[in-house]
């Protein structure tokens, strides 16, 4: 009951400063004997103090920043910044707080924050020699992390080089390429020496439940009967799923979905060809709107440049193109649009 009464009759700022004497006595006694366990408690301490939200704002500032300070010994550089940051909210010419913020912002090798946390400082202590030397050492690992990011800057522009001389030349033919939706494997278009680019390109057969056949090198200047006369010709080998015949090279058309993807700028496509994942929003193809996805006829006389050079074509990363029968019912059903886009 006394000490009741004690606690009853102190004010907050009287308790607050109990327990930053008892955090200063524990963080004392963990220096000493070189022991966390009592660094927490000081810690513990302060923060007790801080809840009491007392109304002396020096006191406060001492609170947060000689928990900054335990932060800071305990390696807690996040903690100990935001506690610094807290102290001078409190009492903004708390030369100490400037201090500890600083070596917690180089802990977190945060150099700007550092900086002006130290040129505060010394604003307020201009002969502080440890945060002008704290200065120093951020604008000399800020020059060190600004050379070292230029240099990887560098070496990752040199490694995506041909990837964006590819992408570039692609975008001078006027290909529009969206984001990869297919691939094929380690697969990538090429450019040849003599400027020609050769993709993989895919054959999907909707009605054989999409079974597919990849072409690994399709050059821009095939003509789609090229190829089509070497799959489906008399020297090709058969379908396992065409039983009935229906596949026969007299009766094959190619389609390829309009719209299928949103085209990509020369960043994100150098990315793509890089092989990395482009960060662009693509929804995939509409059915509405004036760019509502169609499926459109290829000519076999049409080289692979032609086709990817119409103006609705988009390519969903690698060219994609559908096989369908003259002879079967199942084509005027999938080009209605009964069957499901991709």
């Amino acid at each position: 009951m006394a000490i009741k009464a004690i606690i009853d009759e102190s004010t907050p700022e009287d308790r607050a400063e109990s327990f930053k004497e008892q955090g200063n006595r524990a963080l004392k006694t963990g220096l000493q004997q070189k022991k966390k366990f009592y660094l927490r408690q000081a810690i513990e301490q302060y923060t007790l103090g801080l809840e009491l939200q007392c109304s002396n704002a020096t006191l406060v500032a001492q609170l947060y920043g000689n928990r900054a300070h335990v932060s800071l010994l305990l390696g807690n550089y996040r903690n100990a910044l935001e506690d610094a940051r807290a102290a001078l909210k409190a009492d903004p010419t708390f030369v100490k707080a400037y201090w500890r913020g600083a070596k917690a912002a180089a802990g977190l090798r945060r150099w700007e924050e550092c900086r002006y946390l130290c040129e505060e400082g010394l604003g307020l202590d201009a002969d502080n020699a440890d945060v002008a030397r704290l200065r120093q050492r951020c604008s000399d690992e800020e020059r060190t992390d600004a050379q070292r990011a230029e240099e990887e800057k560098r070496r990752a522009a040199e490694k995506r080089a041909p990837a964006r001389h590819l992408a570039t030349a692609m975008l001078e033919k006027g290909w529009r390429v969206g984001r990869p939706q297919f691939s094929v494997g380690n697969r990538k278009p090429s450019i040849d020496a003599d400027g020609a680019i050769h993709w993989p390109v895919i054959f999907f057969y909707p009605e054989a439940s999409m079974q597919q056949d990849v072409i690994e090198d399709f050059s821009v200047t095939d003509t789609f009967r090229d190829h089509l006369d070497c799959m489906f010709g008399p020297d090709g080998p058969p379908l396992d799923w065409d039983v009935a015949g229906d596949y026969g090279r007299s009766k094959l058309e190619v389609y390829y979905l309009s719209h299928a993807s949103k085209a990509m700028p020369l960043e994100a496509l150098t990315e793509a060809l890089y092989g990395g994942w482009p960060e662009v929003r693509d929804e995939g193809p509409s059915r509405y709107g004036p760019n509502a996805a169609t499926w459109q006829r290829v000519e076999e006389g049409w080289t692979l440049e032609q086709a990817l050079a119409r103006a609705d074509h988009v390519v969903p990363g690698i060219p994609v193109f559908f096989i369908l029968s003259s002879s079967t019912p199942y084509k005027a059903r999938f080009l209605s649009g009964d069957i499901p886009l991709l």
